[in-house]
């Protein structure tokens, strides 16, 4: 059982979850709640911080969810973040009292063009917000993954994945061991445009996971993400596609061989 995705702004539930899982993360004047799960098994190789799409919670169900859970008996210690907010979403309801008469001019807008969403300025202000926030929060996970040495992988999805991309190329988070990207892309379209480029100057062993159900903005830059990475260098960058869609369970575990694979040879390279 999954806690359904939260509103913007609201405190998801995770009273399914034994209470040592759940830690309330202070972020001055917010709060965010992460969930930690210690390793399994013989092998101890680390901190994998898992962070879901824009606006999701630390738990939501799917891919996320299940490698929260799954990546233990791995050798890794798993620390799920909930993400900063998304973009506000186009409410196209009209209230009945705002519908004028028949015959006045309704709309300003050409039949080609498509409804306004945030301006360039608000855009820029909830970036800086999502940003922000990201590194408010990646500042307080020494504490929550002290009690387990060894190397930090980071695993992140969608626009969280493109965010981490551009954080970490302009400098302003510290570098993980290892980078998983699941689908990543981000909007607006021209913050899109730019992330094959930031990811091929990232000095990180990346592992770029696609999915058939990825959205178009990540469907657009996969090919220039591959053709930029560093050449005849396997362990600096891996593009994987999936077979199945990110709903499928199948998936989610093909997901988790994926990214033990890749763990464990960056492992045996970089002990």
């Amino acid at each position: 059982m999954f806690v359904s995705v939260c509103s913007q702004g609201a405190q998801p539930s995770y009273d399914y979850l034994p209470a040592n899982e759940v830690t309330q993360l202070d972020l001055g004047e917010q709060t965010s709640l992460a969930l930690v799960r210690s390793w399994r098994g013989h092998h101890q190789y680390g901190t994998a911080i898992l962070l879901a799409d824009l606006g999701q919670h630390a738990d939501p169900s799917g891919v996320t969810a299940y490698l929260r859970r799954h990546l233990n008996d791995k050798g890794w210690a798993t620390i799920s973040l909930s993400a900063p907010h998304a973009a506000p979403t186009i409410n196209h309801k009209t209230d009945a009292e705002e519908i004028n008469k028949a015959g006045e001019q309704q709309l300003v807008l050409k039949a080609t063009q498509r409804l306004p969403h945030l301006s360039p300025d608000e855009w820029q202000n909830l970036r800086q917000q999502q940003n922000n926030q990201f590194i408010q929060i990646m500042d307080r996970l020494d504490a929550l993954g002290q009690p387990y040495p060894g190397k930090r992988m980071l695993i992140a999805t969608d626009q969280s994945a493109g965010l981490m991309i551009q954080l970490l190329y302009a400098g302003t988070l510290p570098k993980p061991d290892l980078l998983v990207l699941i689908n990543p892309y981000l909007t607006p379209a021209q913050d899109n445009a730019h992330l094959a480029e930031q990811l091929a100057q990232l000095a990180i062993p990346v592992l770029d996971i696609l999915s058939p159900d990825a959205t178009p903005n990540a469907i657009a830059t996969a090919a220039e993400r591959r053709a930029l990475s560093p050449q005849n260098q396997p362990l600096r960058y891996q593009q994987q596609p999936l077979a199945l869609n990110l709903d499928q369970p199948s998936a989610w575990q093909n997901t988790l061989a994926l990214i033990d694979g890749f763990a464990r040879r960056i492992a045996k390279a970089y002990p």
